[in-house]
Order: structure tokens, then C-alpha cells, then sequence
């Protein structure tokens, strides 16, 4: 019996040293696209939130503005977390916290929205909270009801 064959050997040692590098890269970089969204998301719905309540001077209709648009994402309501000033956010059927809807006074929204890790076809694995917060002021002038 002679020495074994070894050629080739070298060709697959490449590819898998370079899987193993490239894969952890790959996964990294597509988790980026739905955490970006998400945070963007998450902050474009607690300015739309602090602002509606503040017009119509109602916390639910700012919860009801964040679940439109969450709707609009395709997200579930339990991906979904709303407190109002500086309470610790909850559901959007029960929103964390309170705040006066007096002359002067600012309300402030915190969403959280939450983010897979890493995507897969069947679904997400692990995952994390991000938060966008708003604060917005009542109008001194303003009309009240």
C-alpha cells in the first residue's frame, strides 16, 4: 500500500475555513436590516403616539395610532409595548403609566417594539427590545374641552 491520496485536501479545507469565517459575518449583516427598522419604527410610532393623544387629549387614540402601525409592519400585537409618561410600558390593550392632558404639561411615549436576532424561514431565534421615546407639550393656548 502506498502513501494516501491527499490531493485535493486542500480545496475543502479552504471552503469550510472560509464558511466558518464568512457565515458569522453574513448572519450579523443581515440582522442589521430588521433591527434598523424596527428602531426606526419604534420611534416614528411613539412621536405619532405623544402627538395624536396631545391633539385629541386621549391616550387611546395614541395607543390606536400605534397599532395601525404596527398593523402596517405586519407586526403581532404582542411584538408591541406602549407606556406613556415614564410608566413601564405594557400591551397596547394596557398601556404602562398615565400623564395629565393639561394646559402646559408634556406627554412623553415610549414604544418598544421587538427584534429577532437572527430571521429565519421558520421564524425568528432569540430576540431583543427597542425602544423610541417622544415627548410632546400641550398647548398653553389651547382650547380644552
Amino acid at each position: 500500500m502506498g502513501p494516501l491520496n491527499q490531493r485535493g485536501h486542500a480545496s475543502v479545507e479552504l471552503a469550510l475555513g472560509v464558511a466558518l469565517l464568512i457565515l458569522p459575518v453574513a448572519l450579523v449583516v443581515m440582522a442589521f436590516a430588521p433591527w434598523s427598522e424596527r428602531r426606526v419604527l419604534a420611534e416614528a410610532a411613539s412621536a405619532e403616539a405623544a402627538r395624536a393623544a396631545v391633539l385629541r387629549l386621549d391616550h387611546s387614540v395614541g395607543a390606536d395610532v400605534v397599532a395601525a402601525m404596527v398593523a402596517g409592519h405586519g407586526l403581532a400585537g404582542d411584538q408591541v409595548r406602549l407606556g406613556w409618561c415614564g410608566g413601564t410600558p405594557g400591551p397596547l390593550s394596557s398601556p404602562g403609566g398615565g400623564c395629565s392632558l393639561g394646559r402646559g404639561t408634556v406627554v412623553a411615549a415610549t414604544v418598544q417594539v421587538w427584534v429577532p436576532l437572527v430571521m429565519t424561514p421558520w421564524g425568528g431565534i432569540g430576540g431583543l427590545w427597542v425602544t423610541g421615546e417622544h415627548a410632546e407639550p400641550v398647548d398653553l393656548y389651547r382650547s380644552l374641552p
